[in-house]
């Protein structure tokens, strides 16, 4: 156990010490952000203030709906944030393999096993940590910018989501990394792939915008279910403070924010049948990436 926590310890301080790295880990984050800042920010408000008007004489004020759309958005930034961080962490083993400091570990007195788990390990703290620094800064932020704050039951929560995104978003990005063995191409895939499942998982607009093609692409992947989750969880604590009930309160969850449930391709399933989907597929992910890397090892 020594061994391993050791390991960690030098995984992180590489990780962290590769500025480029860990900036390129948050470029999906920054785009999504700016670009909602830009003009997809004030699109849903917008529409939002549109549809009002059939909602009998219900209003929303303009710090309601930043609260609103802000949260939502966030939610999305998180779920991209816990496999875009997972990956950055993981480049340190292309980069072990490329250097060769995989051949000086095989001799030392550390076992297979212990390199995968501090691999693996090094992945979800980074990954759960920076993400928790940022939920904690967004939080802090959306509540003084727009007055409205979320119940501490809702934040906590929202951790809870947020070390379960990064579980399962982690052993997604541990197979896929170790089939690349470049870590220039890592970085590369990183990048884009933060972009396309914005897309995918209905954070960029709704899915009604997108297309049923679409949708159904997006129910395959978990990060997309995640997604929704975390969007329900500030949502639903957002619209009761709101008093948004009813009709218009489901219209947002599905026309707007793209929070409701999408099933499995185009068989409807409940959201939490879905969460456990994709726990299982990231633990099917893992078991395949730990006899990936064993076998590389071995070579």
């Amino acid at each position: 156990m020594n061994k391993s926590i050791v390991l960690i310890k030098r995984n992180m301080k590489l990780f962290l010490r590769d500025r480029a790295t860990v900036f390129f880990s948050f470029l999906s984050t920054i785009i999504l952000v700016a670009l909602y800042f830009l003009f997809i920010g004030e699109v849903f408000k917008s529409e939002m203030q549109n549809s009002t008007t059939g909602a009998g004489s219900f209003s929303i004020t303009s710090g309601a709906q930043n609260f609103i759309v802000y949260l939502q958005m966030m939610a999305g930034v998180l779920v991209l944030n816990s496999m875009s961080l997972a990956t950055g962490a993981f480049s340190t083993i292309a980069k072990d393999f490329e250097n060769k400091r995989v051949d000086s570990f095989i001799l030392t007195p550390v076992k297979t096993r212990e390199m995968i788990f501090s691999y693996f390990a090094t992945g979800i703290i980074a990954g759960f940590g920076l993400n928790l620094f940022t939920w904690m800064v967004s939080f802090t932020v959306i509540g003084v910018a727009t007055g409205y704050w979320l119940a501490v039951s809702t934040f906590l929560t929202v951790v809870l989501v947020l070390f379960t995104a990064s579980l399962i978003s982690c052993s997604l990005t541990l197979l896929i990394v170790t089939l690349v063995k470049s870590s220039s191409a890592i970085g590369v895939i990183n990048g884009v792939a933060g972009t396309f499942f914005g897309f995918l998982c209905g954070i960029y607009m709704p899915y009604g915008n997108l297309g049923d093609g679409v949708k159904a692409v997006g129910s395959i992947l978990p990060l997309s279910h995640l997604t929704i989750w975390l969007k329900r969880v500030v949502l639903d604590d957002a619209f009761s403070q709101l008093g948004i009930e009813g009709e218009y309160k489901e219209t947002l969850y599905r026309d707007f924010f793209s929070a409701e449930s999408i099933g499995f391709l185009n068989f409807s399933a409940p959201l939490w049948l879905m969460i456990v989907f994709s726990g299982l597929l990231g633990l099917t992910f893992w078991v395949l990436s730990y006899g990936i890397l064993r076998k590389r090892f071995k070579r």
